[in-house]
């Protein structure tokens, strides 16, 4: 009586407030809902409002109004940010409307036994796009079924507000009507398929029973179910307990902070029921769930189907089961039951002649919602195709479709027709692999070489690729050795058997193929065989080659029958082009050889490091050239055994291993697996000769100056320098066979290295007519290997003037002519200094003899001084501590007074100490009673003596000799030794006793 007087009241005030208003309505099943065979009409608005018909009536509350209507209380709502999003109706008035909502055209348009009919709400809750969260809606209805399906998107953006303590809620509340009496029972069970239902039912009379089952025999229960997702919360209870906004609401109101309070009445009231789900962090959801309305029973499926050719041989066949939730024949593809498990058996009436079938029992379901099932007649016979076992009854039975006469039958014809499908051909004595079963797995086939035999073995294949084991072949087999044509049996045929096959053989026979059978080589064949009274053909699963036996090196260029280190014409290690030709002798051969560079002999006889570069080119008719081969060593080099190779003319059988990682020609193992390469077999002839490319100059670290220190301009020998020098081919790389008699650069001639100096300070040339010439010494060293530790010593001329100490760098750019072709460098500097190191440095020096007097009595010493211009003047050259000189080339002159030869006697102590050398004359003495007082001149030959030029070592006169330090200038410097002429510097003292 409430409840009506609420709807009168609000319909008036609707009308005055709101006048008509249109809202988008769809039916699903428009037609339906109005007897017992045509299942339920839903009609469902763009808010979401809901009327469902059945038996010609409305099922929820006001069971004469359809939406969009104020008088419908029920809908889909969403709690967001602490405010209710959904409609207003007569019951509630507090909810915000969305911001937008809508809702789809049916599809399909109409709907007939087992179809799905769809259409899809979309409601958006607030107007700022990019954080409000929105819900998406697909309501389907499977004809007649007495349920509704909601399958639900919730997208809540990142940028949405919520969390655990302020979630967004789903609700979908309902106020009931069952079948024409408001009044029902709470109930909450757990169905067969362990889904939780919630609803209310109608009692019939007394008081409402156990809340967690349904009583048997009922017509009506309004119900959610669950269907993908978990319901968070539920309730079943008093109809306006649903729309209540007080401050103190009941368990199942929706308007409440808090969610539903997961409990059912057991009063029998008029009842309404909700459902809800939470979520409490951004992300995209998913769920579903069934709103029933009529019987709680949904059949799994329509009916099982089976899908045939209608006849087959003796060979196995295959057909094809599933179960179909509609009841059409065949099962349109969205009606197959993809979900759960179901199991069962085919049967075949009669049972006799036996027909055998795999899998047995067959499984469909989650996993496959088509089965594969193989059977095989024994005999030629008739069935009758059925299925027993089901884990679950289909509700219409079985239903079997002739895939060849589109038309439903279970009649199925086995002839009597030989069981072969295909055949295998592959390698003689391997298990035979069911590439059907198992697609990755392998029948080989080896490679083979011209001229040996090789057997195959054929095998005769079932439609379910099982070796038939009764094939028999009435006129015989062709095997045929056939090019590959992508991955299938080509046209050309290398070559061909005819064979028998028996029974006996057991599904398989052993074919060999002998020398004279094979005439030429294929890198890609495959084995065709065809029975040639039923015309099936089979293509060998794998691929093979037919290589040649050997490769023939038929000429060189140039070629050196007598190898030696003069012999001509002359190639550039890793420049200059030589020419090499090969041949199989099989002119359908079109591979391209190789060099293999760890199979070169050098001129000594052992096996080369040099490496040949360039290529061949692919053959044709069975020869093939190249011409810009080059070779990265000196000397001479002749090809061993398989230094010239093919290795990939068998490239469909290396990747796999189906031949021996060889040159093995006559096979190994069992079955015999040929080598994948073959070379020649014969050494070839000597090709050359070869010389480097060009030296390489690499600078020492260290030097060695002429005086410790530093050296003299023209000082001979002078600095010496080591530095490396190597024989280099065009890639840089050391010729490590450029030694003995075949290294033609002579390493003491100072010339060949083109030396040159220049001033370190600036790079610039030396001035003032410094020169660099070569030493004395010649340079010395040693090639082994292609390097040579040289060292060389430089003289530079003494400059026309004096000149300040500077510091010099000097390069070198070796070159040698060999037979017209010069070997040249690039100029390097032979010294590098390190960190903190200098280049080496030169002084112009002078020498000079310092006069000297005192007492004929005692011994006088006479300084010779080294000196250098040091850019003002000269002065002592402290660092000289290596210059000597020796005292027969001081010539004594010139005496004076009653000083006579060989009255003082010269000897000297060398080398000097810190630039000076000290030279002694013995004291003259007394003769006779007479003083030997007087003055001798000291000379140093700095280079040759004058002729009569004498000097006094011992206490005869001998003649001076040359000097040997030309650095010191051209002018010989001269000193005065006095004795007795002036005081000498000591005071002697008497003592008397």
């Amino acid at each position: 009586m409430i409840k009506n007087v609420l709807i009168n009241l609000l319909y008036v005030a609707m009308i005055i407030f709101f006048g008509n208003v249109h809202a988008e309505v769809r039916q699903l099943n428009k037609n339906g809902g109005t007897n017992a065979s045509n299942g339920l009409q839903i009609s469902i608005s763009d808010t979401t409002q809901m009327q469902v018909k059945r038996l010609g009536g409305g099922q929820l509350y006001n069971p004469g109004a359809y939406p969009d209507n104020n008088l419908l209380d029920n809908g889909v709502y969403i709690r967001y940010n602490n405010r209710m999003y959904g409609l207003n109706h007569f019951a509630y008035a507090s909810a915000t409307a969305y911001n937008s909502d809508s809702i789809t055209s049916e599809q399909p348009s109409n709907i007939s036994q087992g179809v799905t009919q769809s259409s899809t709400s979309s409601l958006v809750l607030t107007s700022a796009s990019l954080s409000t969260p929105r819900v998406s809606i697909a309501w389907k209805y499977t004809y007649p079924l007495d349920y509704v399906t909601a399958e639900v998107t919730v997208t809540i953006p990142l940028t949405a507000t919520v969390s655990s303590s302020n979630p967004i809620r789903y609700y979908h509340a309902v106020d009931t009507y069952l079948g024409g009496d408001d009044r029902g029972c709470g109930v909450r069970y757990t169905d067969t398929n362990g889904k939780r239902v919630i609803g209310t039912y109608p009692l019939t009379n007394g008081n409402c029973p156990s809340s967690n089952s349904l009583p048997a025999n009922l017509d009506v229960v309004e119900s959610f179910r669950e269907r993908s997702g978990k319901f968070d919360h539920y309730c079943v209870g008093f109809w306006s307990d649903f729309w209540s906004t007080s401050t103190n609401p009941p368990s199942c109101a929706i308007s409440k902070t808090g969610s539903l309070g997961d409990t059912i009445t057991t009063t029998y009231q008029d009842t309404g029921v909700a459902i809800e789900y939470d979520f409490t962090a951004p992300g995209v959801y998913t769920f579903s769930y069934d709103f029933v309305v009529g019987s709680t029973f949904v059949p799994d499926y329509d009916h099982f189907e089976i899908r045939h050719a209608g006849s087959a041989t003796l060979c196995p066949t295959e057909v094809k089961v599933l179960a179909c939730l509609s009841s059409a024949v065949p099962c349109p593809d969205n009606q197959l039951v993809s979900s759960g498990e179901l199991t069962g058996s085919l049967t075949f009436a009669p049972t006799t002649p036996t027909v055998t079938e795999s899998p047995d029992p067959f499984t469909l379901g989650t996993n496959q919602s088509i089965a594969t099932v193989t059977m095989q007649g024994s005999a030629a016979a008739t069935y009758t195709l059925g299925v027993s076992g089901l884990t679950k009854t289909p509700l219409s039975g079985v239903k079997c479709y002739n895939t060849t006469t589109n038309a439903q039958s279970c009649s199925f014809t086995f002839t009597n027709t030989p069981c072969v499908n295909t055949f295998e051909c592959m390698e003689n004595t391997l298990t035979y692999n069911n590439r059907t079963s198992n697609p990755s797995a392998r029948n080989p086939l080896y490679t083979k070489a011209i001229g040996a035999s090789f057997d195959v073995d054929v095998v005769a294949l079932l439609a379910n690729g099982a070796q038939s084991t009764g094939y028999n072949s009435t006129l015989g087999l062709n095997v045929s050795l056939v090019s590959d044509d992508s991955g299938s049996c080509g046209s050309t045929i290398i070559a061909t058997k005819q064979v028998a096959f028996a029974a006996s053989d057991n599904g398989r026979k052993k074919v060999t193929f002998s020398v004279a059978d094979i005439t030429r080589p294929h890198p890609n064949l495959r084995c065709k065989v065809t029975d040639i009274a039923l015309l099936k053909t089979g293509c060998s699963s794998d691929n093979f080659a037919i290589r040649p036996a050997s490769l023939t090196v038929t000429s060189v260029s140039p070629q050196q029958l007598s190898p030696s280190n003069t012999s001509t014409p002359v190639r550039r290690a890793g420049t200059d082009n030589f020419s090499v030709t090969v041949s199989t002798n099989e002119p359908t051969y079109t591979g391209t050889p190789k060099v293999d560079s760890g199979k070169l002999d050098t001129h000594a006889g052992i096996t080369s490091v040099g490496q040949v570069g360039g290529s061949f080119a692919a053959a044709t008719l069975g020869v093939s050239s190249g011409s810009t081969f080059t070779y990265s060593e000196v000397g001479h080099f002749r090809f061993q055994v398989q230094g010239v190779y093919d290795d990939t003319y068998a490239t469909v059988d290396i990747a796999n291993g189906d031949c021996d990682n060889s040159f093995e020609n006559n096979g190994v193992g069992t079955p015999k697996r040929f080598g994948c390469k073959f070379g020649n077999t014969a050494v070839s002839s000597y090709i050359g000769r070869f010389i480097p490319d060009h030296f390489k100059v690499t600078a020492g670290s260290t030097y060695t100056d002429g005086c410790g220190t530093f050296t003299y301009f023209d000082q001979d020998p002078g600095l010496i320098t080591p530095f490396v020098l190597e024989a280099k081919n065009s890639a840089d790389v050391t010729t490590q066979y450029y030694t003995g008699d075949y290294a033609l650069f002579n390493l003491s001639t100072w010339t060949n290295y083109s030396f040159e100096a220049k001033s370190a300070s600036n790079n610039q040339a030396l001035t003032n007519g410094a020169t660099l010439t070569a030493s004395s010494q010649s340079p010395t060293g040693t090639w082994g290997a292609g390097i040579a530790n040289v060292r060389a010593a430089h003289k530079i001329t003494r400059p026309n003037t004096a000149v300040a100490p500077q510091t010099v760098k000097i390069s070198a750019q070796p070159s040698v002519n060999d037979s017209g072709v010069t070997i040249n460098s690039t100029r390097a500097d032979v010294f590098a200094p390190a960190s903190g190191s200098a280049y080496p440095g030169f002084r112009f020096g002078r020498l000079a003899v310092t006069s000297a007097h005192g007492s004929e009595l005692l011994p006088l010493s006479v300084p010779i001084e080294a000196q250098y211009w040091n850019g003002i003047g000269y002065v002592r050259n402290v660092n000289d501590s290596c210059t000597s000189i020796a005292q027969s080339t001081i010539v004594m002159k010139n005496y004076k007074g009653n000083l006579n030869a060989c009255e003082t006697q010269l000897t000297v102590s060398s080398p000097m100490t810190a630039g000076v050398l000290r030279a002694r004359l013995s004291a003259p003495g007394v003769t006779g009673g007479t003083p030997n007082t007087g003055s001798v001149d000291l000379e140093v030959n700095l280079a040759a003596a004058a002729g009569g030029e004498m000097t006094c070592t011992s206490a005869t006169a001998s003649s001076a000799t040359n000097g040997s330090i030309p650095w010191f200038g051209g002018t010989d410097p001269v000193g005065r030794a006095t004795f007795g002429i002036y005081k000498a510097p000591i005071i002697y003292m008497r003592e008397n006793f």
